[in-house]
């Protein structure tokens, strides 16, 4: 018989990607889970010739990727 793991209804945690979200928006950064420095979502920003910039933010203090 096998066991469901359970996760809180606001614990979100992904292996390998920060995942931390963006104050009062639905963006998360997407970089490497234990990066330093600017949180990043590369999938936002304008789109030019095809390809999205990408937007950036700094890191809040006492971040965590349970929020």
């Amino acid at each position: 018989m096998s066991q469901q793991r359970t996760t809180a209804e606001r614990h979100v945690e992904i292996p390998g990607i920060c995942f931390i979200r963006q104050p009062e928006s639905t963006l998360r950064c997407t970089m490497s889970a234990g990066h330093y420095g600017e949180r990043r979502h590369f999938y936002s920003g304008p789109l030019t010739h095809g390809f999205r910039s990408g937007t950036s933010r700094p890191s809040r203090p006492g971040e965590t990727q349970a929020d």
